[in-house]
């Protein structure tokens, strides 16, 4: 089962009424986006964000005929008041554990961050790494990374994504075994920044004792214990004291936790799975991976500035339901055809 699909194709709305979205509802109105935002009373766990940057540029995608593309122009303020505006309408369809996501180039997004701050109680940089050219620019850094808000008021909807390991984590990671197989260590200690469960256990003589305490209760331990799943260390000199450590076996492990660098997906190229139809389009990926971080299957998904539709494609393959709006007319074509709607 995949997921829906509506999508609001923006021109020039006059009418007041409300928007009311069902799963199986396909809605073409013609309006400026802020407006539309107001008559939405569908809410949204994710809602992915990647507007014009501000960047004083007209984008044009010649390799069709039509020459897909959209102009970046702007009057001084006008930029950030927009952003203001716009930001201030998805605050009211968020739910309060929703998560947006504010896509913007590195070198453009001070004033995002700015305006962002001024709405969220909780923002986090994720840095995608798009790229891994050379700079061929004068007099320039070379532009490879994305900065990727993700903003929430604290409270928000979160499921942790992982990616493969690699050959260097599985080399010096997974060092120790038994009879299951290949494992390494993890953690069960708390620093010094978060006080844990106080405890001590004892064997031959020995303490395993942790100063701030322990991530787990003493009754989980004891069940990891149970099922040969502790690693005991052996004390330093002159100490009978030792640590503890889980056992993460290599077969059961779900790859490396994701951090908030992403350098496993690059930008759309001529060498690409996915097919280019847009000048700033997006890789399916990384969409996937983004919805998959806030919402569940049958959750709701929007994007308000879609281009080509590539975040409808990524909560249709996660049975996700998504709104998509644009102002651009050739957005509509390629989201119909690209989505088969």
């Amino acid at each position: 089962m995949s997921g829906s699909v509506c999508i609001i194709y923006l021109k020039d709305m006059s009418d007041s009424k409300q928007l009311k979205l069902t799963k199986s509802e396909i809605i073409f109105h013609e309006g400026d986006s802020i407006k539309v935002l107001d008559k939405v009373e569908q809410k949204f766990h994710c809602i992915y964000l990647d507007p014009p940057f501000g960047t004083g540029r007209k984008f044009e995608f010649s390799a069709h005929k039509d020459k897909r593309g959209f102009d970046d122009l702007w009057k001084e303020g006008e930029y950030e008041e927009w952003l203001e505006e716009l930001i201030s309408k998805l605050k009211n369809v968020i739910y309060k554990e929703g998560t947006l996501f504010f896509h913007i180039s590195a070198e453009q997004s001070f004033i995002p961050e700015k305006v962002l701050s001024n709405h969220f109680k909780k923002i986090e940089k994720i840095i995608w790494k798009k790229a891994h050219g050379k700079n061929t620019v004068k007099k320039k850094l070379g532009a490879v990374v994305d900065v990727i808000f993700m903003c929430s008021d604290g409270n928000s909807k979160f499921n942790l994504q992982y990616v493969p390991l690699d050959e260097y984590y599985f080399e010096n990671s997974y060092t120790n075994k038994d009879s299951r197989g290949l494992y390494a260590l993890g953690s069960i200690k708390h620093d010094k920044t978060r006080k844990g469960n106080m405890w001590t256990y004892e064997k031959d003589g020995i303490e395993y004792v942790a100063e701030y305490g322990w991530k787990v209760k003493y009754e989980k331990f004891l069940e990891l214990l149970e099922d040969d799943r502790i690693h005991f260390t052996r004390p330093k000199k002159d100490s009978n004291r030792a640590m503890l450590y889980k056992k993460l076996y290599k077969h059961e492990s779900k790859g490396k936790p994701l951090s908030n660098l992403w350098d496993d997906i690059s930008y759309i190229t001529r060498t690409s799975q996915d097919k280019r139809l847009y000048p700033t389009q997006k890789p399916v990926k990384l969409l996937e991976r983004i919805i998959a971080i806030a919402s569940d299957e049958g959750d709701w998904v929007l994007d308000p500035v879609a281009g080509s539709g590539t975040t409808g494609e990524a909560a249709q393959n996660l049975n996700r339901n998504a709104v998509l709006i644009d102002i651009n007319p050739e957005s509509k074509k390629i989201i119909k055809n690209r989505l088969g709607i």
